[in-house]
């Protein structure tokens, strides 16, 4: 057999194997384009959380962070109202999560069940609990993003739309929630595009090796497509080139094959973590530099009155505690862009809305071992960059460092909290700019005029599925 024949025999007995799947990926993810996956937003979470009572709130500081500190060290510390009580929620640098009760210091897991019906009747009131049951995952929980939080709680509710609600059982908060119309849609949407069946999805390591492979051979296919296609109408052209039985999927691939293959190389992107592409994730250890060392108590000794002027600065829904650059603050947060700074301790200065780009920059300087050549600028919503993490509205405003030279590095901290959400090199970036850019078309002109996206975004999708039916089917009719 030539090499002709090796080409057409790999796209076809790959098309045979895994056209079935770039088909699903092609239908579900026009669903995704209207029907994202299902989650908590922080608008949404502010919206259904209850204020903190600044006379009955909690202990003293010094003393909640005695409570919750852990060997691994707390990155940041959070307050917020749980059924009523007062709860102090902390971060570790190891990404877990611990709770005590604001009031009493008592721990918070495991969450009764009692207290897990009481929680969802303040963020729920007027819907009557149907079931309530402790469950490790289910497919809307079986992203490792919940692990911290598990086993949750899951509540079903009366009412339009059959509301659902899970709760973490080590903070008591609510962690997802999810309706009829999302659950039915993605079912059919993301649970298909992202293989989320649960068995498959809770063994992390297996359900990567398996889309990485999948991917990668679709995107063989797709490639050994393109390079018959090329060859066909070089040989043929002309009329000769769309007839026979094999005329409507050519027709398909000349006028979308290397667009649908630029989408499956880009998709295969999305599971690359770590293969080819850098990360961009940041190590505990950074991150404690970042902070200029763990949150403990001794960072807020002799501070208790700063700490009652944060407490009393306004209806908090929650309190947050941040060090950045060894500086500490108290952060009264009463929505997703409303909030107001007290600084706890170092030389800052309090009042402010955001974390000042000199902070960071020292921040950053600290993580990364030097500040020299650094330079920071604040991105808004008006701002949003392409080729990063950042592009959605709801992760701004956020902090941009950058390092230029033969090392150069781009750091993103959030400027209302000081966590750090990114680092990139050079091949980090070239990542956010192929799979963006290609795969999600996050690029300047579309990310502002979403309906258009969509639109183009579905018609690229029609046009892959129709090009891989149409290869299965002159699979089945070939000679």
């Amino acid at each position: 057999m030539g090499r002709g024949g090796s080409v057409i025999g790999w796209h076809r007995w790959l098309a045979l194997g895994v056209g079935p799947a770039v088909l699903l990926w092609c239908l579900s993810g026009l669903v995704m384009l209207w029907v994202p996956y299902p989650s908590v937003t922080e608008p949404e979470w502010f919206a259904s959380a209850g204020a903190l009572d600044p006379e009955s709130c909690c202990a003293t500081l010094e003393r909640i962070l005695d409570a919750v500190d852990r060997p691994q060290g707390i990155e940041s510390l959070r307050i917020v109202l749980v059924g009523g009580r007062p709860v102090a929620v902390a971060q570790y640098l190891d990404g877990s999560v611990g709770a005590a009760w604001g009031d009493t210091l008592e721990p918070v897991a495991p969450f009764p069940v009692a207290e897990a019906q009481r929680a969802v009747e303040a963020i729920a009131p007027g819907r009557a609990i149907l079931s309530i049951e402790s469950i490790e995952d289910d497919v809307w929980t079986v992203h490792q993003r919940f692990n911290a939080h598990r086993p949750l709680w899951r509540v079903s509710l009366s009412g339009a739309e059959a509301p659902v609600r899970y709760l973490s059982g080590a903070t008591g908060e609510l962690v997802q929630e999810t309706t009829a119309h999302e659950r039915r849609w993605n079912l059919a949407g993301a649970a298909v595009h992202w293989w989320y069946l649960p068995w498959l999805r809770r063994q992390w390591v297996l359900w990567d090796q398996v889309l990485w492979w999948v991917g990668g051979a679709a995107t063989v296919m797709m490639a050994a497509g393109s390079m018959l296609l090329a060859k066909a109408l070089t040989r043929e052209g002309g009329w000769r080139f769309v007839t026979g039985g094999r005329a409507f999927h050519r027709m398909l691939g000349l006028v979308g094959g290397v667009a649908a293959f630029v989408w499956m190389v880009s998709g295969w992107f999305s599971m690359d973590h770590g293969r080819v592409f850098s990360e961009g994730k940041i190590a505990a250890v950074e991150r404690e530099r970042a902070m200029g060392g763990r949150l403990t108590a001794r960072d807020v000794e002799s501070r208790a009155a700063e700490w009652e002027e944060a407490v009393k600065a306004g209806p908090a829904k929650e309190l947050r505690v941040s060090k950045l650059a060894g500086e500490v603050y108290a952060i009264t947060r009463e929505s997703a862009d409303r909030q107001s700074m007290v600084l706890l301790s170092g030389a800052g200065e309090s009042a402010s809305q955001l974390f000042p780009e000199s902070l960071v920059r020292s921040a950053v300087g600290a993580m990364l071992g030097s500040a020299e050549g650094l330079t920071a600028r604040t991105l808004t919503a008006e701002m949003r960059r392409n080729g990063s993490a950042i592009v959605d509205a709801g992760m701004v405003p956020v902090v941009e460092v950058q390092r230029e030279g033969t090392d150069a590095r781009w750091v993103d901290v959030d400027a209302r909290t000081g966590a750090v959400l990114e680092q990139q090199d050079s091949s980090r970036r070239l990542y956010h700019r192929l799979f963006d850019g290609l795969h999600r078309w996050d690029v300047p002109w579309l990310v502002g005029h979403e309906e258009s996206r969509r639109f183009l975004m579905g018609l690229w999708c029609l046009l892959g599925a129709g090009l891989t039916v149409s290869g299965l089917w002159s699979w089945v009719r070939r000679p």
